[in-house]
């Protein structure tokens, strides 16, 4: 149950920072410019728990984590009294509303901004995104790329990680043009040139992976099987299997690495396997039960606690670290860049480049946030400085019922001169929910289809 706990502590503070911050920052600046704040919420739904300051502020914790919301004083919602009015949020100038409600965003743009720096400053190690196979056939095959290069570039733009190599493959997603690549050859310091031609490029409408599309799999050097740790209170330490125990088949079906292995515990939970194992010269045959923990929808999978030991060579590792200025505009890089990728993925799902079956909801969030978790705080902070961009970007879009459709109304506003008439809004608050809820049932539904 710990991977479970760890799961729901990582949900809570993914919650709690990236709604939390966006909350908090409309409700600091409606309170910075004198608009009196009647509620403030984390989630929908039900009410967890509430409490009152001493301002008469609510605040409450709701049911549903989904989202949040700052409610002011204003005369469009209900009756304000005389001596109140010069507290009404519809009573402010322009440029109050204005950023009001530009507050959260920013501050999910800000705290990513913090958060890259901090990342970029602790230093983090990351494998060199070197070639492992190249699928006969495949674009990459095509465009003669081979096993062990090293991809130092992609459309001009340095990649020191597979991550970043993924983002630019994105950004091609539908397009059917062409991919320029930079490789180096092992032992060589110069750079050679490779053109994808992606016209044939078709991604998994569910789980998009651009690299095995194009043929490509990431080298992962050989790790033995043999059993180097085991956990304690563990399924694998009441079992009759020992530290040097070299596994060579499960059920009489040979193993050829630690991926077909943890694949088969996985998939076997709360079951006995019959182990072939070869152990000071001799091969024995043991039974071995495995355990279960529940993924966050409760699906049960397999679990043993044994693991290798292994180290990547260090040739084929970067170490990524910079003094606290010279992190500042590599922090501010990765914003933009990101930025970017959020509104170019729009874009592409507004023209039908990327299918709506490729959106992930609120379990793929969540799913996320606990893998990264478990891998460690620095993984961890990049997510949540991820999630922050992209709901901070998401909320900028000019759509009823976000922020960016709040500002866009009052821009119109500012132009006219006048208020937009109140039946005008409230239809294009209806579509915009409409819209929101037809996105988030689509989503939800990715998320189901991807757990079989």
């Amino acid at each position: 149950m710990i991977h479970l706990a760890i799961a729901i502590f990582g949900i809570l503070v993914t919650i709690f920072f990236v709604i939390g911050t966006h909350e908090a920052a409309h409700f600091m600046a409606a309170r910075l410019f004198g608009v009196k704040v009647l509620k403030f919420s984390i989630g929908f739904g039900k009410t967890l728990f509430r409490f009152r300051d001493k301002h008469h502020t609510e605040y409450v914790f709701a049911l549903i984590p989904l989202g949040g919301y700052v409610q002011m004083l204003d005369e469009n919602e209900g009756k304000v009294p005389k001596n109140q009015l010069h507290l009404a949020y519809n009573r402010q100038p322009f440029y109050k509303k204005f950023l009001i409600v530009l507050a959260g965003p920013a501050m999910n743009i800000f705290c990513a901004l913090v958060l890259y720096w901090l990342v970029f400053t602790i230093g983090f190690t990351t494998i060199k995104p070197i070639i492992g196979e190249v699928a006969p056939r495949s674009i990459a095959a095509e465009a003669d790329l081979k096993p062990n290069q090293e991809i130092t570039h992609v459309d001009g733009k340095a990649t020191l990680t597979w991550t970043s190599i993924l983002f630019r493959l994105i950004a091609h997603a539908g397009n059917n043009d062409k991919l320029v690549i930079e490789v180096k050859n092992p032992g060589n310091t110069q750079s050679e040139t490779r053109v994808l031609d992606l016209s044939n490029w078709h991604l998994d409408e569910l789980k998009p992976d651009p690299l095995k599309a194009l043929g490509i799999e990431p080298f992962l050097p050989h790790v033995p099987l043999v059993v180097d740790t085991i956990q304690k209170k563990s399924p694998a330490s009441l079992s009759k299997l020992q530290l040097g125990d070299e596994i060579l088949a499960i059920n009489k079906k040979s193993i050829k690495d630690w991926d077909e292995l943890i694949l088969i515990i996985y998939n076997n939970p709360d079951k006995t396997l019959f182990f072939t194992i070869k152990r000071d010269h001799k091969t024995l045959n043991i039974p071995v039960t495995t355990g279960y923990e529940r993924t966050l929808t409760f699906k049960k999978y397999g679990y043993l606690g044994i693991a290798p030991t292994f180290e990547w060579p260090k040739e084929m590792l970067h170490k990524i670290q910079y003094g606290p200025l010279a992190a500042i505009p590599h922090a501010w890089r990765q914003v933009i860049d990101l930025t970017y990728l959020n509104l170019l993925l729009f874009g592409k799902v507004i023209t039908g480049k990327i299918s709506l079956q490729s959106l992930g909801g609120p379990v793929s969030i969540f799913e996320n946030a606990s893998e990264a978790l478990n891998y460690g705080a620095l993984a961890f902070i990049s997510f949540l400085a991820f999630l922050s961009i992209s709901i901070g970007v998401i909320n900028l879009l000019p759509i009823p019922g976000l922020d960016g459709g709040h500002l866009f109304i009052q821009i119109i506003e500012f132009i006219m001169r006048r208020p937009v008439p109140e039946k005008f809004i409230l239809l294009l608050y209806r579509l915009g929910l409409i819209l929101l809820v037809l996105v988030l049932i689509q989503a939800l539904a990715n998320d189901i289809l991807r757990m079989f």
